[in-house]
């Protein structure tokens, strides 16, 4: 029984593929959103290669096709020389964020979130599965990301039903500063709801690949994501114009002030003169 085995991993926000590419030795001209496709002449160094494939997408996820833990972990320290980024994570955090998935042939054909099974394996099945599996564990990195925001707005929310929203300006500070760059992120994954150039010229592969997108509900957690994020940045800036508006009349009162204080002095002297 011929079997492919997938495990989709998120290591960083960005790829420096050209790097990769020129460490190993990929001369071919790789558009920003094509995969960089490392296969047994450049695997030889693991058991079977002819059987294994590395995808690296440039939004930091890498998909093994047929590698096995200690391999996935022996790879990632090879690339860490490479990719400056993610130098300091170990191969322990990053095996936690990961996806699998199976590619079996099969006398009867069935697909679902675990398997897909084809009388023939084509190579679209291989490449689409990757592609697919890969924007899925990046949204699920995002959505971990989502959450973790999420929690510091809602505490920023409970301290500003309590009036002690400014006791702490800093820490709302950097909670909106997070929320701003998650929004810069979110933006440079746009590219995770674009189809590939290769489902247009292939009606099953372009079938396959919707069925992929549909059962792991890619665009349906997009647009959550989308929502989630737009929510937070319309909360983050209420509380910093709240704070701004707060600043600003803290602002005119000593402006206030400083006015009295030298109206004070202007009538202070002549009156001063006339018990002289």
């Amino acid at each position: 029984m011929i079997k492919y085995d997938f495990k989709a991993i998120t290591m960083c926000s960005e790829f420096n593929i050209s790097a990769l590419q020129k460490h190993y030795g990929v001369t071919r001209k790789i558009k920003w959103e094509e995969p960089l496709i490392l296969k047994s002449g450049r695997l030889s160094k693991y058991k079977d290669s002819s059987n294994k494939t590395v995808y690296i997408f440039y939004f930091g996820t890498i998909v093994f096709v047929n590698f096995n833990k200690e391999e996935i972990k022996e790879f990632i320290e090879q690339i860490k020389n490479i990719e400056g980024s993610i130098k300091n994570i170990s191969a322990d955090m990053i095996y936690g964020y990961i996806d699998d998935f199976q590619i079996i042939e099969d006398t009867e054909e069935e697909i679902n979130i675990d398997v897909c099974k084809v009388k023939t394996v084509e190579q679209y099945h291989i490449d689409m599965v990757a592609l697919v599996l890969s924007k899925s564990v990046a949204l699920e990195t995002i959505e971990n990301r989502v959450s973790t925001v999420s929690d510091e707005v809602e505490d920023v929310i409970n301290r500003f039903k309590k009036g002690q929203i400014f006791r702490n300006e800093k820490k709302m500070v950097s909670t909106i500063g997070s929320v701003l760059s998650f929004k810069h992120t979110i933006i440079s994954y746009i590219m995770l709801l674009d189809k590939p150039d290769a489902v247009w010229k292939n009606e099953d592969s372009k079938a396959f690949f919707d069925e992929l997108c549909d059962m792991f509900e890619l665009d349906d957690r997009y647009e959550s994501i989308t929502a989630k994020t737009d929510f937070l940045i319309n909360s983050t800036q209420i509380f910093a114009d709240f704070s701004n508006s707060k600043k600003s009349t803290l602002l005119e009162l000593i402006i206030i002030l400083l006015i009295l204080i030298e109206v004070v002095n202007a009538f202070k002297e002549p009156i001063i003169g006339l018990f002289l």
